[in-house]
């Protein structure tokens, strides 16, 4: 399984065919969808107004668009972003 790049939590971005801007607020999740558990390389809510009671929108790494602004990485995102991938790893090799 290749490495999957992933940006940093607070990055605002615009998906692909909307011109609202979302701001990054969970990586490499889970969500239930009509039943089934699909997964999601991000959660995001909207920008400015934030999380609207459970409203979490979820998506890909390719239908982002465009990146506004990069959220905060430092030394503990690369490794939050080393054990999502391994997490994601161990999981693929489950699955075969």
């Amino acid at each position: 399984m290749e490495t999957k790049e992933f940006l940093p939590l607070g990055s605002v971005v615009i998906a692909k065919g909307s011109v609202k801007k979302l701001v990054l607020i969970a990586r490499a999740i889970f969500a239930e969808v009509k039943g089934e558990q699909k997964y999601f390389d991000y959660g995001a809510c909207t920008y400015p107004e934030g999380v609207l009671g459970e409203n979490i929108l979820y998506l890909q790494h390719k239908d982002i668009a465009e990146v506004i602004a990069k959220g905060y990485a430092d030394e503990d995102d690369r490794r939050m972003v080393e054990n999502i991938n391994a997490g994601l790893e161990k999981m693929e090799a489950e699955k075969n």
